[in-house]
C-alpha cells in the first residue's frame, strides 16, 4: 500500500509508517492470542447450546479459533494479502461437523461474523494504543480493515460451499436412516427403542395420532414443505410438546406422527380450528389415537383406510378425514361400482346426485346419528322441529318405508353418500 502527504521539503511517503504499525499490531496480537480465541469462542459457547453441549464441536471451534488468528497474524505480519491466504483445514473440519450435526448455516455465520469483528476491534484498539500520528493510524485502520475484511469474506464464501455439500450429504444419511427406522416399526422388527427414538428424534412411548397427507394440486411452492406446515399447526393446536415425526413418501405426500403424551383423545374443535389456517390443497386422513409402539403402527394403519375414502371421494371442500368415522366407509371402498348399486337400493330415489336429495339424505342422516330425536336433529341443523318432522315424512314417502326400517343399511349408505359423495351417488341426466 502506498500511501504519501505533501510538506514544504515535497511528498513524503507514508506507507513505511504504516506497515511499521500494522506489524507491531500483529506482534501484540500474537502476545495476546489466547484473549483474542476466548473472545471469539465464548459467545458461541455460551448462546449456542448444541455447541455448548458438543465437546467435539467445542474443540474444533477452539482450533479453528486459534487458526483464524494465527491466519490474520501472519497476513498481517508479512504484509500477504488475503488472495494468497491457504484457508486453514481446522476452520474446513468445524464447518463440516457442524453440518454432520444439522445445525443451521447461521451458525457458521455468527462464526465468521465473530472472527472479523472481534480481530478488527481487538487491532484497531491497539492501532491507538501504539501509533502516535493521527494520519498514519487512520490510514493503516483502513489498511486493516481491507485486509481483515476480504479475508473473513473469503473465507466465509469458501467454508458455506463445504457447510453445504455436507449438509446435502448429511440429510440424505438422516433421511435414509429414519425411513430405515420407521419401516422396521412398521413391519414389526425387532428394534432397539432408545437407538431408534434417537435416529428419529421422536419417542415411541407414547399416545400417537398418525396422519397421512398430501396435495392433489401442485404448487409453485414446495409441496412437502405445504404439508410439513399443515403438520405442524395440527400439532401445535393439539398442543403437542415436540416436533411431529415428519416423513415424506414422494413430491406430494408424507407420512405423520402427531406426539400427543399423556393425552389420549384430542379434542375435535383443536382438529376444526387447525384446518381453518390450512391451505386448501392439503388433505390430511388421521388415524386413531393409539399408544405405545403398537398404537404407532396401529395409528398409521387406520390413516392408511381412511386415506382411501379421502382419495376416493369426490365431495368438494373435503380436507381431514378421520378414521374413526369412516371406518365402515373405508371397507367399502374397494368396489365403488357395487357399493354405488347398493346405495341406490337402500337410497332409492335418495342416491340421486340432486342438491335437493343432498338436504334430505343430511337430515337424515343427522337424525339417525341424533338417536333418533327431532329436538336434537332441529338443533344440529338450525331448524324447527316441526320442519324436521315434515322433511322425514317426505323422505319416508320417497323411500317408501319407515326410516326406522333397516336402520344399520341407511347408516352406512348415508355415510357412503356424506364422505364419497358423487363417487357413489347416481348421476342425474337431462331424462331424470
Amino acid at each position: 500500500m502506498t500511501s504519501a502527504y505533501s510538506n514544504a521539503n515535497g511528498p513524503v511517503d507514508r506507507a513505511p509508517a504504516i506497515r511499521v504499525l500494522v506489524v507491531a499490531v500483529a506482534v501484540a496480537a500474537d502476545v495476546h492470542r489466547d484473549e483474542i480465541v476466548r473472545l471469539m469462542i465464548d459467545p458461541m459457547i455460551s448462546e449456542i447450546d448444541a455447541i455448548a453441549d458438543d465437546q467435539r464441536l467445542v474443540e474444533l471451534l477452539t482450533v479453528g479459533a486459534e487458526a483464524a488468528v494465527d491466519a490474520n497474524i501472519q497476513m498481517l505480519g508479512h504484509d500477504i494479502g488475503a488472495e494468497w491466504m491457504a484457508t486453514p483445514g481446522a476452520i474446513v473440519e468445524y464447518a463440516r461437523v457442524v453440518a454432520q450435526r444439522g445445525l443451521p448455516v447461521a451458525v457458521l455465520e455468527q462464526g465468521s461474523r465473530l472472527t472479523r469483528n472481534v480481530m478488527l476491534r481487538w487491532c484497531l484498539e491497539q492501532l491507538g494504543v501504539l501509533g502516535n500520528d493521527p494520519e498514519t493510524v487512520a490510514e493503516a485502520a483502513v489498511d486493516l480493515m481491507a485486509r481483515l475484511t476480504t479475508w473473513t469474506d473469503e473465507l466465509y464464501r469458501e467454508l458455506l460451499e463445504v457447510y453445504e455439500v455436507a449438509y446435502k450429504a448429511w440429510l440424505r444419511n438422516r433421511t435414509a436412516a429414519r425411513s430405515a427406522r420407521i419401516e422396521d416399526i412398521l413391519a414389526g422388527r425387532t428394534v432397539e427403542a432408545s437407538a431408534v427414538e434417537a435416529t428419529l428424534d421422536y419417542r415411541l412411548q407414547q399416545w400417537h395420532l398418525g396422519a397421512i397427507a398430501w396435495t392433489d394440486q401442485p404448487s409453485s411452492e414446495d409441496d412437502l414443505a405445504r404439508l410439513d406446515k399443515a403438520i405442524a399447526v395440527l400439532g401445535k393446536h393439539l398442543g403437542c410438546t415436540s416436533r411431529p415425526l415428519f416423513e415424506p413418501r414422494d413430491e406430494r405426500t408424507a407420512w405423520a406422527w402427531l406426539p400427543l403424551g399423556l393425552r389420549d383423545r384430542p379434542d375435535l374443535p383443536e382438529i376444526t380450528s387447525a384446518i381453518d389456517g390450512w391451505d386448501d390443497s392439503v388433505r390430511v386422513a388421521l388415524g386413531a389415537v393409539r399408544k405405545g409402539r403398537p398404537g404407532f403402527i396401529r395409528t398409521h394403519q387406520q390413516a392408511a383406510l381412511a386415506a382411501v375414502v379421502a382419495r376416493a371421494s369426490q365431495t368438494p371442500g373435503l380436507r381431514v378425514v378421520p378414521i374413526e368415522e369412516v371406518g365402515a366407509v373405508a371397507l367399502m371402498c374397494s368396489d365403488l361400482g357395487r357399493a354405488r348399486l347398493w346405495v341406490r337400493d337402500v337410497l332409492g330415489p335418495l342416491a340421486d346426485d340432486d342438491p335437493t336429495f343432498a338436504l334430505h339424505r343430511e337430515t337424515l342422516r343427522v337424525f339417525l346419528a341424533s338417536g333418533g330425536s327431532y329436538t336434537s336433529t332441529a338443533a344440529s341443523l338450525t331448524m324447527h322441529k316441526n320442519s324436521v318432522m315434515y322433511r322425514l315424512r317426505k323422505i319416508e314417502n320417497l323411500l317408501g318405508r319407515s326410516v326406522r326400517e333397516r336402520r344399520l343399511d341407511l347408516e352406512n349408505a348415508l355415510l357412503l353418500c356424506h364422505w364419497l359423495g358423487p363417487a357413489v351417488l347416481h348421476p342425474m341426466t337431462s331424462n331424470d
